[in-house]
């Protein structure tokens, strides 16, 4: 993990948005608010922001790793919402999420590297 003052507050904070991935995911589609967003737009940029999220608490060499678990979280998610009367496996849903992390990755090497940390300077300098 990258120096940060306040490093378990970001972890929840990202914690919090893998679990609203998860229950978003899960959840009958009637149950969730309605966004009005392309349903594979939705996807992208769930991943996007998670990948984005994570890659900014930890150093650049653990990027591809963290880029590999949130590939296999929404192949998971999307293998268990065929369990799930109201949802159904769909390999563009996969597609879209993992396009939303190679997005996301390629924008936290190039522009967002070290994001966290200078949020926290800018907060607490």
């Amino acid at each position: 993990m990258v120096s940060l003052r306040f490093p378990w507050l970001w972890m929840i904070l990202g914690w919090l948005l893998v679990a609203g991935v998860c229950v978003g995911s899960l959840l009958p589609g009637t149950s969730l608010p309605s966004f009005h967003v392309q349903d594979k737009v939705l996807h992208a940029g769930s991943y996007f922001l998670l990948m984005i999220w994570f890659a900014g608490l930890y150093e650049r060499k653990r990027h591809i790793f963290i880029a590999a678990v949130l590939a296999l979280l929404g192949l998971g998610l999307d293998a268990l919402q065929s369990g799930v009367s109201t949802r159904s496996f769909d390999l563009l849903d996969v597609a879209a999420n993992t396009g939303g992390i190679l997005v996301g990755w390629i924008v936290s090497v190039s522009l967002l590297e070290g994001w966290c940390q200078r949020v926290e300077r800018s907060l607490f300098a």
